[in-house]
């Protein structure tokens, strides 16, 4: 749905007002000038021009010859004239000045017009009428210079709104690859173009994003060096407890051993780095019903079916963690899919124990719950998160009804 706040607020928008604004007001001021200081005195001389005229033919109106200066005057004289379908002067300017050079002329003369001529009289006596054409006072110049002036103002701003466009171009390259950069999706450098300030802007931020991947190649290199490291004695270790007969000490070495493995393979998991895995057009509703299979307690409340494009095994993996979390500390687990906006919204909630902790505290890496929680790596929800963000989507905590924890994940959807 189209916003006007949202277009409005672009910085192409902007900088095209920065640029257009003031070339329209040097429009509007000239043609203010040009109607108040040319067009008025044009209009002025015309005015006098024409009353003087009139006056003229006043004066010599018992004259024999009257008739030939009106024709040397252009200026239409008859006795009788159907003032029906004449109306008062359009032209504001004219109006005014006709008014004022017209009290120069003996008598009350008023002028009028019809679609052809200016019509002057005496409204004493109405014994002649004067018929001046239109085209003494109107000129085709006026409507030309006012097509300029638009065409002008029209030219400069689409010259400006492409020319901005070009230099913002980069701008937006950076901004699409800052999101995806936020997201952890990998993103190539930017080629610096555009003005020297976006140039060295788009250089900055390729040595940042270069130093940021080297450092986490570091972390995930280190941490996954350890992790393939401990599986070695730790496997060792099984072996050399299928020699012990107390078996009660071997369950116990082996459940050890177990959540071990567990936590390892949580670490390999957090520090992996996620390859952009292709679309796949999936049912909303089969993929819940068989996540579903795999817990008892899962209570399927909402589960509305449509077809989207989303990564199946990192949706999956992220529900799959979030469910397993549930499952460790909750009798019952609640689950809705639905569809509001173009987002497909999948709601988790259980009726254990809760958390006090923030949304912030939530996704930090080893963060772990309450001390009834203290269990696990403390990698699972930022692993959840890393996966819904590869998605293009967002994830919420907040208070379940059933006084556990609800787990709001949404997802942008086509």
């Amino acid at each position: 749905m189209f916003k006007w706040s949202n277009f409005s607020g672009s910085l192409l928008v902007r900088s095209v007002y920065l640029i257009t604004v003031p070339i329209v007001l040097v429009q509007i001021i000239g043609i203010i000038i040009f109607f108040e200081l040319h067009w008025d005195l044009v209009l002025k001389r015309s005015a006098q021009s024409i009353s003087n005229e009139i006056k003229i033919l006043e004066l010599t109106k018992d004259s024999g010859s009257i008739d030939e200066y009106a024709n040397v005057l252009e200026i239409i004289k008859t006795d009788n004239f159907d003032l029906s379908g004449t109306y008062e002067i359009s032209n504001w300017i004219f109006k005014k000045r006709i008014r004022q050079s017209l009290g120069q002329i003996p008598g009350k003369f008023v002028a009028i017009q019809n679609d052809q001529y200016f019509i002057f009289y005496n409204t004493l006596n109405k014994d002649i009428f004067y018929l001046i054409p239109k085209r003494r006072v109107e000129t085709k110049t006026v409507g030309g210079f006012f097509l300029w002036t638009l065409a002008i103002s029209l030219i400069l701003s689409l010259i400006s709104y492409f020319f901005i466009k070009k230099q913002i171009q980069p701008l937006k390259r950076l901004g699409i690859i800052t999101k995806s950069f936020g997201r952890g999706v990998e993103t190539p450098n930017l080629k610096p173009s555009g003005s020297s300030e976006v140039r060295g802007l788009i250089s900055d931020f390729n040595n940042m994003q270069n130093n940021i991947n080297s450092t986490l190649d570091n972390q995930r290199n280190m941490l996954a060096g350890i992790s393939h490291d401990l599986k070695t004695p730790l496997t060792r270790i099984n072996l050399m407890i299928e020699e012990l007969e107390n078996l009660e000490l071997k369950d116990s070495i082996y459940k050890n051993i177990s959540e071990m493995n567990l936590m390892l393979n949580h670490y390999l998991d957090f520090i992996k780095n996620e390859k952009n895995e292709n679309l796949d057009e999936i049912s909303t509703k089969t993929l819940i019903e068989d996540l579903s299979k795999n817990y008892l307690n899962l209570k399927i409340l909402t589960n509305e079916n449509n077809f989207v494009l989303v990564r199946k095994s990192q949706i999956s993996r992220a529900l799959i963690n979030i469910l397993d979390n549930a499952k460790k500390f909750a009798e019952n687990i609640f689950i809705k899919s639905s569809f509001a906006e173009n987002k497909w919204i999948i709601t988790i909630e259980d009726d254990g124990p809760g958390t006090n902790l923030s949304q912030e505290q939530m996704v930090k890496p080893f963060t772990k719950g309450a001390e009834q929680l203290n269990q696990g790596t403390g990698l699972g929800l930022s692993i959840v998160q890393k996966l819904i963000k590869l998605n293009n989507g967002e994830l919420n905590f907040e208070k379940s009804s059933y006084g556990g924890l609800k787990v709001i994940i949404s997802l942008e959807i086509t």
